[in-house]
């Protein structure tokens, strides 16, 4: 009894082990994916957008 217990115990603890690895490589993918959002259109706002602007006359 106390052996399955034992392997149940382990078992849960190296599952919650791995989601908290696989969770923390999300967040780190979701970070990263939203600095190259803000980068990307940081660039547009400074780089690209001047260049559609309307001449005045």
């Amino acid at each position: 009894m106390t052996v399955s217990l034992g392997v149940a115990f382990n078992s849960t603890f190296v599952a919650l082990v791995l989601s908290i690895i696989i969770m923390f490589a999300l967040y780190q993918l979701q970070l990263s994916q939203e600095r190259l959002v803000l980068n990307t259109q940081r660039y547009i706002d400074r780089k690209l957008l001047r260049h559609l602007a309307v001449p005045r006359s």
